[in-house]
């Protein structure tokens, strides 16, 4: 099995974390969490600011000089990597703009979006790998949203925002079930947890595995809580819709993962380590999320090979003009270029 795919777990486990993080000091922590979840999908507008930092990656070295080398690239083009995101939400209007800043060796990439039901806007930078025609640069490149998805083969209702937020939604009750309580949640000061000052919350929680809970934390996730995700998942036409499978697709992997979870759960203990998979999140009066930040420190040891993946990241997002005025990024531009006119031009297949 491929290192990539091995990590498949870890990052599973990684996503989940994503999700799980708060509690009021009025409510138990689970259902505040439930609530926020819910209370931050009705929103009718907010701005965010995020950050994603990688503070150490180191690949395993291949048994070629040429497998070496590209190992040694990657790793010295993604250490001190990060991402800043600034983005604007609005329901109605439903519209989404965000410009990422992509700090590498050195180098600022900026990539200016705006996303709206049917549209997708989004300025290319001037990079000489991209080779891009006169008549794009510095301009914001078009997409139809629908068009594409036919393209591609996918169903016009993954494009449906608010089952997609249904689809999320159920999917963390779910994750945030099989969660115990006093094992994985508790509370913390602010200070503490290096939440801003500018940060209003009533209470900060803290959600952490680490080598305390971690052999606890697989055995549940691999018995308990993917194949009642996957219950789920083919039990909901819209949800095989959003992900492409047929029930029977969903139903033979569920079939497959039961039959190979001790397999799964062996390699993880035998081959996982996990230092920190951690989130602290807030939580205001209002019962909405106002800053999410966490960490994960993993290492993965081919027994095989004796390669060993290692990485180290960390993420905060901070939530502001919650259901104020949406001051948007940008203007939606005038004389985008058409992403079906840039493809010819740029002699690309269209479905690219």
């Amino acid at each position: 099995m491929k290192i990539v795919q091995r990590l498949a777990y870890v990052a599973l486990l990684a996503v989940l974390l994503v999700i799980a993080g708060c509690s009021s000091s009025d409510t138990p922590p689970k259902q505040a969490l439930q609530d926020a979840m819910k209370n931050m999908e009705d929103l009718d507008s907010y701005s965010a600011n995020m950050s994603l930092g990688i503070d150490n990656v180191e690949l395993p070295a291949g048994s070629a000089q040429n497998e070496l080398n590209m190992a040694t690239v990657i790793t010295g083009m993604l250490k001190g990597a990060k991402l800043d995101i600034k983005m604007v939400y609005a329901k109605e209007p439903q519209r989404t703009d965000m410009e990422l800043n992509l700090h590498l060796s050195g180098t600022t990439i900026t990539i200016p979006m705006i996303m709206t039901d049917e549209k997708l806007y989004m300025k290319l930078p001037a990079l000489p790998m991209l080779q891009l025609p006169e008549s794009a640069k510095d301009k914001f490149i078009e997409l139809d949203l629908k068009t594409l998805a036919e393209q591609q083969g996918a169903a016009a209702s993954t494009l449906d925002v608010a089952a997609s937020r249904q689809f999320a939604n159920d999917l963390g009750q779910v994750i945030l079930k099989h969660f115990d309580e006093k094992t994985y949640f508790k509370s913390v000061k602010a200070k503490d947890a290096g939440v801003p000052e500018d940060v209003k919350a009533e209470q900060i929680v803290q959600f952490k595995v680490d080598d305390s809970n971690y052999e606890q934390s697989v055995q549940m996730v691999v018995n308990e809580m993917v194949p009642e995700l996957l219950t789920v998942i083919s039990s909901n036409e819209s949800y095989l819709q959003a992900i492409q499978k047929s029930k029977e697709d969903v139903e033979k992997l569920k079939t497959d993962w039961e039959a190979s979870k001790q397999a799964k759960i062996d390699y993880m203990n035998q081959n996982v380590k996990v230092s920190e998979l951690s989130m602290i999140g807030a939580i205001n009066k209002d019962k909405l999320l106002t800053y999410q930040a966490g960490k994960v420190n993993v290492e993965v040891t081919d027994k095989a090979t004796s390669g060993v993946f290692k990485l180290n990241v960390h993420f905060d997002m901070k939530y502001s003009d919650i259901n104020g005025d949406s001051k948007f990024l940008y203007e939606i531009p005038a004389d985008p270029v058409k992403f079906e006119d840039l493809t010819k031009q740029m002699q690309l297949p269209l479905g690219l």
